[in-house]
């Protein structure tokens, strides 16, 4: 799913994205509403209602979290008992990611932001900032590669910058940033195109997880193609989308990855992920979910109960939450859900139903 942020309000879905901090503690946000559970997501209770628009929500701990949307970035400090509104620091901010609960980067501006890849991110402009405040205020990181649109850190030195078609690395805090992936020449058969959208995760030390979300669709399938790294230099394909990327990078020959469209992933740890995609073609929509555990890939299956998945949470291998839409009937929105499995993806259970 692309966003406009001309026209977002419209668009961003009831529930668009879900964090969890442990097995018990956890939050998903979206379309006029925040969310959050105590139990491990056998109860949500609502911490906000009312006309902002969150296609984000990060949190370090059960106390500290930061939730993002079309209309500015808000703020707790006790849990989500109580929300605070922050001023944006250079424009619409995208995205936030926090290391700490005064310490934080944030992806600002540009003219799209997409989600369909789990993490807001913008496909032109886009400025890297950062706070040690806990978003009281923001400054410009000057020496970042522009134009930023995705960032993560795993400790207060080592992080990692996306831009189009490339991934950059520090280990000094975004003092400086050293150039440590770039995608492949793209067939030079094809009409001239951008660098591909990067959705970034860190996971640990030095490690990465990547999808890049391609531009355009051809009969039912739209490109992206994945990589990790577990020493921030070697980059490993993972999987592509390979209707379309099999022209664009014939080179790769990576295995066919879920869905004929990109989906939302969770990095857990640096050599173990699980991703998720979308195929409209069947019936109303399902989502696959497959797992990247060192160079395995294993097809799980569709996660039940969803034909469009937004955002996922796994918290091991075997625990992960997933926001999505229903779709019962063609040409009609289905209800925002919340699935929840524990043990894999083999099964799910359906924990809330946005009304």
């Amino acid at each position: 799913m692309r966003l406009d942020t001309a026209t977002a309000p419209q668009t961003v879905p009831a529930l668009a994205s879900v964090e969890f901090v442990s097995a018990s503690r956890g939050w998903a946000a979206g379309n006029g509403r925040i969310l959050a559970t105590s139990d491990g997501g056998a109860s949500w209770h609502a911490q906000y209602s009312g006309p902002a628009q969150f296609f984000q929500v990060d949190f370090t701990d059960a106390a500290h979290g930061w939730a993002v949307g079309t209309d500015g970035l808000m703020v707790t400090s006790d849990g989500g008992q109580t929300w605070t509104g922050r001023p944006e620091p250079c424009g619409l901010v995208d995205s936030v990611h926090f290391v700490t609960p005064a310490l934080g980067y944030a992806i600002a501006g540009g003219t799209q932001v997409r989600i369909d890849g789990g993490v807001p991110a913008p496909t032109s402009g886009g400025t890297l900032l950062k706070t040690t405040n806990g978003g009281q205020s923001w400054t410009a990181v000057t020496s970042a590669p522009a134009p930023a649109q995705a960032v993560c850190f795993a400790s207060a030195a080592d992080g990692f910058l996306g831009t189009p078609g490339k991934i950059w690395r520090s280990t000094n805090g975004g003092a400086t940033w050293a150039a440590s992936f770039a995608e492949p020449p793209k067939s030079s058969s094809l009409p001239k195109q951008p660098g591909d959208t990067p959705a970034l995760q860190c996971a640990g030390p030095d490690a990465a997880w990547v999808d890049f979300l391609g531009y355009g669709a051809a009969m039912s399938n739209a490109p992206y193609i994945a990589y990790a790294t577990q020493d921030g230099a070697h980059w490993r394909a993972l999987f592509e989308e390979g209707y379309t990327e099999s022209a664009v990078y014939p080179q790769v020959h990576a295995p066919d990855g879920p869905g004929s469209y990109p989906g939302p992933f969770s990095a857990i740890s640096p050599d173990t992920a699980v991703f998720l995609g979308w195929d409209p073609p069947e019936g109303l929509g399902a989502v696959p979910l497959d797992t990247v555990t060192g160079s395995t890939l294993a097809k799980v299956g569709n996660v039940g109960g969803l034909t469009q998945a937004y955002s996922a949470a796994f918290i091991s291998p075997t625990r992960g939450w997933v926001v999505g839409t229903d779709q019962t009937a063609s040409g009609k929105a289905g209800p925002a859900e919340i699935e929840a499995t524990t043990n894999g993806g083999h099964t799910w259970t359906r924990q809330y139903t946005a009304g």
